[in-house]
């Protein structure tokens, strides 16, 4: 008999078993923290710098439920955690928390480099409850367990391991599953050429989605639009929704005024600072001298500048960030992440219903649900 079965090798899972060295955990591929060692662009945001008052806002309409675990784990403790560790952290401008070498390899090492009883290449097929304890099927061979604890992730990288298919299994034993769909997600769009504007970075956008505004940078990509501020809005998106691109303030009277003899473009860049780049993109009239402008370019420049409508639809669930949605988390209970329906089952991370904004908000959520967890095993109080 096993005391503690952890199920998914991501942060969460791994964190949990570095708290508790006779876990065993169990990985269907054949690595541990795949999904981590892409965050941040390998440099692994691993958590955000600010007052948790603040912190627990990131979390959209969960902000009640997540608050007990981000209260007790937060980015402090994080920070801690990995300093024990060998880690050094350090914080952006922007408040965003990196590891000093901002190599995610770091903070995986951190994680597991003390961990015993690893099974990898072993995929959960089923669980079943027994009397006081689960009998855990694998597609290698079959355990029993006291505990188990489910930190299987989302379906967002199926590649890393979280393709979604343990939702299957936890559906089985009773919970509600919240439809999955994409967070923090890029948004994709053929309004306009954004091949010939691939790479090209916009700061101070002003994005307006239903009424609401968002201000940051995009990153154009080849298929559409992305960067913090996109993905933040994305989680409210549904497919063929209009989005609409404000890259600067200008006034038809400004563009008029300017040198007759002076080309469009060089008019534009001079009263905007946009990229002539971007500008040859979105303004057909580009190479007329401002003399030469017509009522209907002068609208043009306006609508592409000030107001660019955009038809977009949400990437692939699978190159998605996050996953919205997963176990309800009114079946579990906030403070220990203990599943309501079925005793000793633990339910951590991704796999719950719970997404917050980029900025390392997920990872911590992650550790801070994690750690729970492990204090109610371990019969500790937070």
């Amino acid at each position: 008999m096993i005391d503690t079965i952890i199920i998914g090798g991501g942060a969460a899972g791994s964190f949990l078993s570095s708290l508790i060295p006779s876990a065993h955990l169990f990985e269907k591929t054949n690595k541990l923290c795949s999904k981590l060692l892409i965050t941040g662009n390998g440099a692994c945001n691993v958590t955000h710098s600010e007052d948790i008052k603040s912190f627990i806002t990131h979390y959209y309409d969960k902000k009640n439920f997540i608050s007990p675990s981000i209260y007790a784990f937060g980015p402090e403790r994080i920070r801690e955690y990995l300093k024990v560790k060998g880690v050094e952290t350090y914080i952006r401008e922007d408040g965003k928390v990196f590891p000093t070498s901002n190599n995610a390899n770091d903070i995986k090492n951190a994680l597991v480099k003390d961990l015993k009883n690893i099974h990898l290449n072993e995929e959960v097929v089923s669980i079943e409850k027994k009397d006081n304890y689960f009998i855990v099927k694998t597609n290698k061979q079959s355990y029993e367990a006291k505990v188990v604890v489910c930190a299987t992730g989302g379906a967002s990288y199926p590649l890393t391991g979280s393709d979604g298919s343990f939702f299957t299994i936890l559906k089985s034993l009773g919970h509600k599953i919240i439809p999955l769909r994409p967070a923090l997600s890029a948004l994709i769009t053929d309004s306009i050429n954004t091949q010939k504007l691939e790479g090209i970075t916009l700061n101070n956008v002003t994005l307006t989605h239903k009424k609401k505004k968002y201000t940051g940078p995009i990153l154009f990509t080849k298929r559409g639009i992305t960067g913090p501020m996109v993905m933040n809005m994305s989680r409210f998106v549904e497919n063929n929704d209009e989005v609409i691109l404000t890259f600067a303030n200008l006034d038809k009277e400004e563009i008029k005024n300017q040198n007759g003899k002076t080309k469009c473009i060089n008019a534009i860049h001079d009263l905007t600072l946009l990229p002539k780049s971007f500008l040859e993109v979105v303004l057909s009239c580009s190479e007329k001298k401002v003399a030469e402008l017509s009522k209907k370019d002068i609208q043009e420049i306006m609508e592409n500048i000030t107001s660019l409508k955009l038809n977009v639809k949400l990437d692939k669930l699978n190159l998605a960030t996050v996953t919205k949605g997963g176990v309800d988390s009114s079946q579990i209970d906030k403070t220990t992440f203990k599943s309501k329906l079925v005793d000793n089952l633990y339910i951590i991370g991704e796999c719950t219903d719970v997404d917050g904004e980029c900025g390392g908000y997920n990872l911590t959520y992650a550790f801070s649900s994690a750690y729970c967890a492990y204090l109610s095993i371990s019969n500790r109080q937070i």
